[in-house]
Parts: C-alpha cells; structure tokens; sequence
C-alpha cells in the first residue's frame, strides 16, 4: 500500500527518565523526516521505584509538559497524534489515577505500552537499520539485541531474517538500584555486591544465550550512547558505534570496580544519571562476558523513535510488517517446541484457520484477529505438556505467563482465553478469565475459539488425512471442500459437532463436503 500523501503526525513520550514529543513527516520506510523534537529530563523513575507510584505534584508536572507538547502540535497543524506510556505509568500503583487526570487536564488518552511491546519497537527499527542501511551484521551470524531501561531488560537474537531468541526481565537500571538502600550503595563492598546480584540474575539465560554463538550485541538507548561517549567514542549525532569488546572490558576494569560515586566523580555526572548507568554497565559486561561476542555495537535509538517510525510503516501497511510477523510467529513455534507440541498437527490447524479467517473477512474479522488465531493455533496445545486433564487450563497459565513478542498484553489475554477454550467448554462470562476482558475482548475470543475449533476437527486425529481445503461460500452457507482418499469419519463427527458453535458465532451455516475439486453451483 502506497500513502497518498506524506503522512504527517506527533508521538509523544512520557518516561521514566524524560518526556518527549516528535513530530514527522512520513513518505516511504526510508523517507521519514523529523520536523521537530523537544525533550524534557526528568526523575519519575526514582520516585516511582522508592514509592510505587506519582505524586499528586509530579502528575501535574505531567499535564503541564503535555500541555506544551500539544501546543506545539497546534503550530504546525498536526491533529494525528500518539501519547504512550511506558513502565513508570506502567508499574505505578496509581496508574488509573494518573490516566484519568492526563485526560481530563489534556483531553489524551494514554496507551500504555508492557514490556514486550516496549522491546518490540526498538527491535523492528534497529533490526530494519541494521539489516538494510548500516549491514554491520552477518546475515549467517547471530546478533544479540540488548535493551537496558529503568524497569526491565530485553534479550532479542535473531541470525539473517529468523528471530531465535526473546526474553525479558523486569529488573532494569533502577530497579536494580532499588534493590538496595543509600547506606549499602555507599559500601566498599558494593560493586562486588551489585555485581554477583546481576551474575545471578542473568544467570538462567547464560547458559542458552552461549548456545546461539552470538558473534555481535548491540545495545541500545541513551545509556548506551552514554557509554561510548564516557570512551571517547561519538557524539551525539551518531546512531551506531563499534566498539571492540576487549576495549569496552578495560574501561570497566579501569573502575576497579563501577559505583555510583566512581562515576559522579570522574565524569561529574548528576547523581540520578549515574545511578541509571552503573547498573547498566555492569549487566552489559556480565553479558558481553558470558558470551565473548567478536563486536560490540552501540545504537542510539530510542523508544520514542522506534514507536515514532514504527506508526508510519504501520500505517503504510509496508511489507516489512509481514516480515517481522512471520519472525514473531516463528518464535511462538519455539515456544510450542519447548512444550514437546506435534508441530505437524499445530501446523495443519494454523493452515486451517488461517484460510477461514482470510475467507471471514468481512464477517467482522480483520487481519490483525486473523494473526492472533495463528499464534493461537500454534500455541494451542502446550498444556498437554503439564497435564492431559485440564490441559486448556494449563495453556491459558503458559501463554499468560510467557512473553510473546509482537502482542500486546491485551492481546495475549486473548490468545491465551483461545487455547483456554480450543478443546471444551464455551466462553461463559460464568468463566473468570473471559469475565475479565473487555467487550472487543470477548467478541474476538468468541470467533477465534469457533474458529479454532473447525480448523482442529479438520485434523482430528493428527494423522493429517485431508491434503487440501477449499472454503466456498453461497446463501450463507459456508462450504468446507476437503480432499482426502482417506476414511476421516472421526474428522466428520468432530467437524460436525464444533460447526454448531461457528454457526451460532458467525450466525451461517458450516457444511464439510468431501470433494477438493468440487464447487457449489
């Protein structure tokens, strides 16, 4: 899809560390051109790992900034706009509060972004610029993306265009930092401290990561571009910088062991800015230590303009999109595979219902619904893996408990109350879990597990006896055409027995026809 026209809008930003606001003009995936950026520091993160959540006095702070920002907006004329919000909204006790006085001060609704979502913007652009304009990585060798922030940490590796690892840690910078009061901060013993806690830490990944034999890390942020400025390295108009591992080890050395203190004092850095480094840099170097990558690379990308370009390949619908959605997809297949899934049957099912969904289109499916069906499908029998009695119980806790990049956590309710429903039972506000959700929530719940459950009974017996599948449709009636020169009657009574729950759903009758070749009349 072509943009007609440039496509002009704002992204705004509030952080733990700053507040931030860019306004762009978008033509094409390569053309995206930044009218203007303003930046605001600020400490919100400090006072929420003390104190859990914002005060009265720092939510209107908030308000008074957005205020700016959309007057901003006003000047150039930019009505298209984004507010998110990352873990200091994210993780404040307060959130409702702090959400409801942002719009009733500003009029803007705040999407607030969970971690994997969070990683997962900074990963589509850094892997596009990486892959496409810089090409410091080898398309045979694997890349590690390492994202730091105040609450949490990202590990994304992925080798040409096949993502091979994703997992997230909810302790950043500063929560780390919050793990220990003034006076242990102030010991001489704390940089061993800090840094045994960050070696346990990593300590469940290290082994798995060494197993990818990662040639290169990147990390990212303004930490990072910190770092290599703090070397001597860059400036603040550089994007990438290389650096090589051993040269990155003797800066660490050089602390003799990295505090806080060290850093205020050698670089006269603000006490806050060096509370978010130090941390920072010694979970880069456990990692970097670990696995002996052969470079090291230093991004500056941010969040903000992941997000910001991001929205314009979105709103393009640019075939980078589909890309990225297949790598996510073959995550959620590794995922399966660590819970011993037949991955042919889970294919035949995601090749079942993908087809219904494209042919449901208009029946009030759009494509987004039909991708979360696919990682539904994928992942719809990994609870078999704890127990065969319950097993829809047991995936519904897996995939809520299981970080699944690309989803956000709204759709992962919904993914995760499909494979709940897949097998048995129909979604019932009787039921917890579907209580739970929301309106559109329940809706796209109710026509995935229908349509889950028809693409299952093509395959009922794992034994994949129909070879294709032409779906038809006429007077309301949906013609499943299947082709098979195999008995599938345990494939008729299931397909027959699920088709009246589609029909309730899609409020058309479902009829499976044995004859790939044939066509109602």
């Amino acid at each position: 899809m072509t943009l007609p026209k440039a496509l002009r809008y704002a992204v705004l930003h509030v952080g733990s560390s700053s507040m931030s606001i860019t306004i762009l003009e978008y033509k094409g995936i390569d053309d995206v051109r930044v009218i203007d950026y303003a930046a605001r520091e600020v400490t919100f993160g400090e006072e929420l790992f003390q104190t859990s959540r914002l005060s009265f006095e720092t939510i209107e702070e908030i308000c008074h900034i957005l205020k700016g920002y959309k007057q901003l907006m006003a000047d150039y004329g930019v009505s298209r706009s984004r507010l998110y919000g990352t873990t200091v909204i994210r993780e404040a006790a307060n959130r409702r509060s702090i959400l409801d006085q942002i719009y009733i001060q500003t009029g803007m609704r705040v999407e607030v972004i969970d971690m994997p979502k969070e990683v997962y913007y900074k990963y589509a652009l850094l892997y596009y610029k990486m892959t496409n304009q810089y090409r410091l990585t080898d398309p045979t060798k694997a890349t590690l993306f390492l994202d730091i922030t105040s609450g949490g940490v990202g590990l994304t590796v992925w080798r040409g265009e096949s993502l091979l690892f994703q997992r997230n840690m909810h302790s950043g910078s500063l929560r780390v930092m919050e793990s220990f009061n003034r006076n242990q901060r102030s010991s001489t013993s704390f940089p061993m401290a800090i840094t045994e806690y960050l070696h346990r830490m990593i300590g469940p990944l290290r082994e798995e990561l060494k197993t990818f034999n990662i040639n290169s890390v990147i990390l990212s942020g303004d930490e990072a571009q910190y770092m290599a400025r703090l070397m001597g390295d860059g400036s603040n108009k550089d994007d990438i910088i290389t650096i090589e591992p051993e040269r990155f080890k003797g800066f660490i050395k050089s602390f003799d062991g990295v505090t806080a203190t060290k850093l205020i004092n050698r670089y006269r850095l603000p006490e806050y800015k060096a509370n978010i480094l130090m941390p920072t840099m010694i979970l880069f170097n456990e990692i970097i230590t670990a696995i002996e990558p052969k470079s090291l690379i230093f991004s500056s990308f941010s969040f903000s303009q992941g997000i910001s370009w991001f929205y314009g390949v979105e709103a393009e619908n640019n075939p980078f999109m589909y890309q990225l959605r297949e790598q996510n997809a073959q995550l959620a297949r590794a995922v399966a595979a660590r819970y011993h899934t037949d991955s042919i049957h889970d294919a035949e099912v995601e090749r079942f219902s993908s087809l219904f969904c494209k042919t449901l289109r208009h029946k009030g499916l759009p494509e987004r619904w039909g991708y979360l069906c696919r990682i539904a499908a994928i992942l719809c029998s990994v609870g078999k893996f704890v127990n065969l009695r319950n097993h829809g119980e047991h995936a519904y806790h897996i995939v809520m408990g299981t970080d699944i990049f690309g989803l956000s956590e709204e759709e992962k309710q919904v993914v995760a109350n499909v494979v709940f429903y897949h097998y048995k039972g129909t979604p019932s506000d009787d039921d917890t879990y579907f209580n739970s959700l929301t309106e559109l929530q329940k809706i796209q719940v109710t026509k995935l597990v229908a349509i889950i459950r028809v693409a299952c009974a093509l395959d009922a017996g794992s034994n994949q006896k129909i070879s294709d599948v032409i779906l038809e449709e006429r007077d309301n009636v949906l013609y499943v055409f299947c082709r098979t020169n195999e008995d599938i009657s345990l494939e008729w009574w299931t397909f027959n027995r699920d088709a009246e729950y589609f029909t309730e759903v899609f409020g058309m009758e479902l009829m499976l026809v044995r004859g790939g070749d044939r066509h109602v009349q």
